[in-house]
């Protein structure tokens, strides 16, 4: 797979500009996805020619930060290059294998000449990474990021936000890790799978697409109807509005 840009190292330092690499390069800035949005992606990308597959992905630059060590960091976008990988991991009508996947990336800056700690600090400032694993717990230390975009977990709440969002329960918004904040937001407020108080599952094995159309329906309801309460106010893309019809 090739995109006609000239591959992303360590010694790029244009910012803003445009390259390629392999998805395997990338290193997330984040521990969690919502594997429901990543596999609703998968469905639409698998059936992509390679044009097809190859005009979507130029369209969508991945923005990357360069750290020591030539790590390209992502700064955005995981939901993307976890879907990317997961469609080559499989069949799929682009012929693109995970040896051969790449998406196209945005240099943002070339860190690579800080020390450890003043590279994570400049991050953080910048709100280019998310410290909190897939349970909501932390701060956690750099350090225990995932190195590959496919060891990152399933946080189901992230997931059920994008169901949410979806139906137009809040809008999206360019705010610093928004639909995480709502993910919390419907974590402390909900159980998604009774089986999680029976000890029979743990919550982040739980796929809403994978439910029984009516229990997830159910649950995306509740969960709407917890983001237009006032409480979820103070959150990104809140609109508050209570359909009767």
């Amino acid at each position: 797979m090739d995109f006609d840009y000239e591959e992303c190292s360590g010694k790029c330092h244009r910012s803003g500009a445009l390259y390629q690499i392999k998805v395997s390069e990338l290193h997330p800035t984040q521990c969690a996805v919502g594997l429901d949005e990543v596999y609703a992606r998968v469905e639409s990308m698998r059936r992509k020619s390679r044009d097809d597959l190859t005009a979507y992905l130029l369209t969508r630059p991945v923005p990357v930060v360069i750290g020591r060590d030539n790590k390209f960091c992502l700064t955005d976008h995981h939901h993307l290059a976890r879907a990317v990988w997961e469609t080559a991991k499989g069949k799929n009508d682009a012929g693109i294998t995970t040896d051969s996947a790449r998406v196209v990336v945005e240099v943002l800056y070339n860190w690579s000449v800080l020390k450890e700690y003043n590279f994570w600090k400049s991050m953080h400032d910048a709100a280019w990474v998310y410290l909190f694993d897939h349970t909501g717990g932390g701060p956690l230390q750099p350090a225990q990021l995932p190195t590959h975009i496919k060891d990152l977990a399933n946080d189901p709440y992230r997931g059920l936000a994008w169901y949410v969002r979806s139906h137009f329960g809040y809008s999206k918004r360019p705010t610093d890790f928004a639909e995480f904040r709502w993910a919390q937001y419907f974590r402390m407020r909900m159980i998604l799978d009774n089986d999680i108080l029976r000890n029979e599952t743990r919550s982040t094995d739980v796929l809403l697409s994978r439910m029984k159309e009516e229990d997830r329906n159910r649950i995306v309801e509740e969960a709407i109807a917890y983001a237009r309460s006032p409480e979820a106010a103070g959150l990104p893309g809140y609109s508050g509005f209570v359909s009767h019809a």
